[in-house]
């Protein structure tokens, strides 16, 4: 019955997902609001998905979590590892001026990725270096859209090539010790996730 009912939630996100690519183009400033919350949902059925009998990979994943809200807070007090850049209001609540869902994401895009290419590798610095691309290649594509949303504003427009260099290194370096437990994780879920949120934003880039 538990897994009916996450297959089911799998499903409503999927629905979400593509409404939501529909609705932006026709009224982005109608359903921009909703994006932390469509982003919280991911996260969620994300991780239902996920061993949570294994306490481990929910630590795993908030570590990482955590990691990357520190290193966000050092990257928009100082301007050191990606450039000068200040966060909105489209992605919802903020503490330290860095808005709480944003690290929650990176978290399940970076365990996601890891997880997808580690049944394509077998090393296992070739599987962190490929997930941390990919993953920084959707910062890349996110990033066309960001100012527009109103998720974040880099000084002087676009972001410098650092800024990529600096997110290939934060994937690497938080994953490099949970990295055990991240392959244990769910890859269909991870792919369809990752797949959602390339076709989502990749929508957003054409058409707003």
């Amino acid at each position: 019955m538990l897994k009916k009912y996450k297959s089911y939630l799998l499903y409503f996100l999927i629905l979400v997902y593509v409404s939501g690519s529909i609705g932006f183009v026709v009224n982005p400033a109608f359903f921009s609001p909703f994006t932390p919350y469509t982003l919280l949902l991911t996260c969620f059925v994300f991780l239902i998905h996920n061993p949570l009998a294994n306490k481990k990979f929910l630590i795993a994943f908030f570590s990482i979590a955590l990691l990357g809200f520190i290193i966000e807070v050092i990257g928009v007090k100082t301007g050191l590892i990606f450039g000068k850049y200040s966060y909105g209001e489209g992605l919802g609540i903020k503490l330290l001026e860095v808005p709480l869902i944003i690290s929650i994401n990176w978290a399940m895009l970076i365990c996601a990725g890891i997880r997808i290419i580690s049944g394509i590798f077998t090393n296992k610095i070739t599987i962190l270096i490929v997930a941390a691309s990919i993953v920084t290649l959707i910062d890349l594509l996110i990033e066309q859209v960001a100012p527009k949303l109103d998720f974040w504003h880099f000084e002087g427009g676009l972001p410098g090539l650092h800024n990529y260099l600096g997110w290939i290194g934060v994937a690497f370096f938080t994953s490099f010790f949970f990295y055990p437990t991240i392959i244990k994780g769910n890859r269909s879920v991870s792919l369809i996730i990752l797949i959602l949120q390339i076709i989502f934003f990749t929508s957003l880039f054409i058409f707003i």
